[in-house]
């Protein structure tokens, strides 16, 4: 199956998003902060099914006027989704309400991970999980961030094999990637070293990789590369079978 994961930064990208999407015609698509209000736009696009989490909302965003009072959270499209699901491993319901604004350091902001059982190519029955884990200043480690990424690997184990791919906000190398590349394989070739788009992004010359692409062993990732030119982060591309 052909899988795409992406952090489109909201609506900022759409169009680019779109063409990107339509072109390299992928079976399964994990989205990160997606807009609730445009997951019916990108299932009419593509002509997919969709399971979305939303997790949080922008309350007054004083630089993004118009993203004001929108939810935003992880999404899975693909063309036959036999199962789905999603939980919060971190926060509750409840606090979606909480502002994104607060997101570095609110202890309350949710974290939810996404998942499909899907229909390969092959007649298998493939599982793909996304999610997007706290942001911290430049990249740094904090015991926040790993207590979050603890709890998605607690909840990970209840899943079995799977393919999980999302925005980690952690750069490789750093002891909450390495924590999720110890127990899962890291697909990203080693060559790239950033998966921060450098023309897109609100802030030039950032070198990190943190978007990722980690299998368990029953599956294996081909074929994989990064895009830019998409959004403020590059589209993960890659083949997986099941082994």
């Amino acid at each position: 199956m052909k899988l795409i994961s992406v952090n489109i930064e909201s609506n900022f990208h759409t169009d680019l998003v779109l063409a990107f999407l339509k072109r390299e015609n992928a079976d399964v698509i994990c989205m990160q902060e997606l807009l609730e209000e445009d997951v019916e736009m990108f299932k009419k696009e593509l002509g997919f099914e969709c399971i979305y989490r939303p997790v949080s909302y922008w309350k007054n965003p004083v630089q993004y006027p118009t993203l004001m009072g929108k939810k935003q959270g992880v999404g899975i499209f693909a063309k036959n989704i036999v199962t789905s699901g999603s939980v919060f491993y971190y926060g509750k319901e409840e606090n979606i309400l909480r502002p994104f604004e607060e997101y570095v350091n609110d202890p309350q902001k949710n974290y939810a991970l996404a998942w499909i059982d899907t229909k390969g190519n092959d007649s298998l029955i493939y599982k793909f999980v996304t999610t997007h884990l706290p942001v911290t200043d430049k990249g740094s480690v904090s015991p926040f961030q790993l207590e979050v990424t603890d709890a998605l690997i607690s909840q990970l184990d209840m899943l079995g094999e799977f393919v999980l791919c999302g925005d980690t906000n952690a750069p490789r190398g750093g002891e909450t990637f390495g924590r999720l590349a110890q127990k899962y394989k890291d697909n990203i070739p080693s060559e790239y070293q950033t998966s921060i788009d450098q023309n897109l992004h609100r802030v030039k010359g950032i070198q990190f990789m943190v978007d990722g692409l980690f299998t368990t062993p029953s599956y294996t990732a081909l074929n994989v590369k990064l895009v830019d030119g998409v959004s403020d982060h590059m589209g993960v591309v890659a083949d997986v079978i099941k082994n």
